[in-house]
């Protein structure tokens, strides 16, 4: 609370130029009511007087409040002069914050470094205490004399800055103030991209947080400071099953970080090949890497089950089958792909789909769009698809002078809906505002497979059913006839 305050004396002469204003107004009331022409000499007479008293009560107000009183140091009470300068249409209330901030009562600077320092060393209970419950806080601000007057959400800013600067952290409905011991480094691994193709690389971002170094061991070796660096970590080629990677700085010995482990996910491929008299199958374990086994059956049956085939090459269908079932497994690993099952045509038998039509399916031929229409265009066949996620995406925005590039992938295990890549696609080319856009989908999955044959027709691709992954079904293949 504040008081605005001056002598007695002077304060009569705010009374009287009070009492004269309004006798002014009751002569102008008279006036209207006896509707005087607004030529008459009365009108004249008034305003000439209601100038001359205006003067007199703006200057008796000057003189009279000439006093400020606010709350001090130990709960007194502090008067320091002030000057209502009228002149100029000068606000008084800016008058008034002028003469408290040159008397350091008001402030204004809320967003530098002095104002929380003062914060944490008056608000925050004692100067050793870290940890205050914010309702605390502002209620000690409110009734502490010492604490200078601000804007009413200078509190909260002040929040939101040092939150957001590191310099202090939220703990439920408590601060705590910094400093703090320096992070510990971490290593974060993203999957870019996804080689379907070749030696099935996975493409990594590697990034060493709170460390400027990281480096890597394969399989379940231990990483330390002597392993080998990673030598793109914007773009690590993964060709085997496990690597573990060790962030460290090495002008500090005891901070490393955790070992981050990365797995890769096995793939399986196949062919059928027709060869005139019966069929061949061939299978190919993605990635090219050692440890995997491959794994089958030609009754139907599980193939991880005891005693099944192991796949050295290329074999021969047994004239009798009517399904291939295969797997790939890494035992040092404890990793295994999904079960495939491959329907086997019979002789005389009834034409019957190269897939289940009933169940879901991954097309895994890649999809490449070099320019904006193409990539429109398949947003907009994706949104009237429905149900089709895209996986391991990769979208450029580039402006139409080439002097910005904005980039995003994303490999989330769910996919990405029609909805999350027009979003992405558009916020990409609001960055570089316009210009061109590509996009490359490493692969689409169907909710079934009918509705991947109905997008290949749609988009004028022929079926290859080597990229085509599906989940076991025992539907397929088991009815054919002979």
């Amino acid at each position: 609370m504040l008081f605005l305050t001056g002598s007695r004396d002077t304060f009569q002469k705010v009374l009287d130029s009070a009492r004269q204003t309004r006798a002014l107004q009751s002569i102008e009331d008279e006036l209207r009511s006896e509707n005087t022409p607004s030529d008459d000499p009365q009108w004249r007479a008034l305003d000439a007087l209601r100038d001359r008293v205006g003067l007199q009560f703006t200057a008796a107000l000057k003189e009279a409040f000439d006093q400020i009183v606010y709350p001090s140091i130990n709960s007194a009470l502090r008067a320091t002069g002030t000057d209502l300068a009228f002149a100029g249409n000068q606000s008084g209330e800016a008058t008034l914050r002028h003469t408290l901030e040159g008397a350091q009562k008001f402030t204004t600077k809320i967003d530098d470094d002095s104002f929380r320092t003062r914060a944490e060393a008056r608000l925050f209970g004692s100067a050793e205490a870290k940890v205050v419950l914010w309702s605390d806080f502002k209620r000690a601000a409110a009734v502490n004399t010492n604490w200078p007057l601000h804007k009413l959400s200078a509190h909260d800013d002040l929040k939101a800055d040092c939150l957001r600067r590191g310099l202090w952290r939220e703990e439920g409905n408590h601060i705590r103030r910094g400093p703090f011991p320096p992070p510990v480094p971490e290593v974060v691994v993203r999957e870019l991209s996804v080689q379907e193709d070749g030696d099935g690389t996975t493409y990594l971002k590697i990034e060493p947080l709170h460390a400027p170094l990281v480096v890597f061991e394969t399989g379940d070796a231990e990483p330390t400071r002597a392993s080998t660096p990673v030598p793109t970590p914007m773009r690590f080629e993964a060709t085997a099953l496990r690597y573990r990677f060790l962030a460290f700085d090495r002008a500090d010995m005891v901070r490393d970080s955790a070992v981050k482990d990365w797995t890769a996910k096995l793939r399986l491929k196949y062919q059928l090949h027709h060869r005139g008299d019966h069929y061949e199958v061939e299978l190919l374990a993605l990635p090219k890497a050692n440890s995997i086994t491959l794994r089958y059956t030609t009754d139907g049956s599980s193939p991880t089950s005891v005693g099944t085939a192991t796949y050295d090459g290329p074999f021969r269908v047994p004239a009798t089958c009517r399904v291939v079932c295969a797997i790939a497994v890494s035992t040092e690993y404890g990793l295994s792909s999904e079960t495939i099952r491959i329907t086997i045509p019979q002789k005389g038998g009834t034409e019957r789909p190269p897939i289940d039509l009933a169940t879901p399916a991954r097309w895994t031929q890649q999809t490449k769009l070099d320019d904006a229409s193409a990539v429109w265009d398949t947003i907009v066949r994706l949104e009237q698809a429905g149900a089709v996620m895209a996986h391991d995406i990769s979208l450029t925005a580039e402006s139409t002078d080439g002097q910005q590039n904005v980039e995003y992938s994303g490999a989330l295990d769910s996919g990405y809906d029609p909805v999350a890549v027009k979003a992405i696609a558009q916020k990409l080319q609001d960055i570089v505002s316009g210009g061109g856009l590509r996009m490359t989908i490493g692969s689409l999955a169907f909710p079934t497979g009918q509705a991947l044959l109905d997008w290949l027709k749609a988009t004028n691709q022929p079926f290859n059913v080597a990229k085509v992954s599906q989940a076991a079904s025992a539907a397929v293949g088991l009815t054919a006839g002979k």
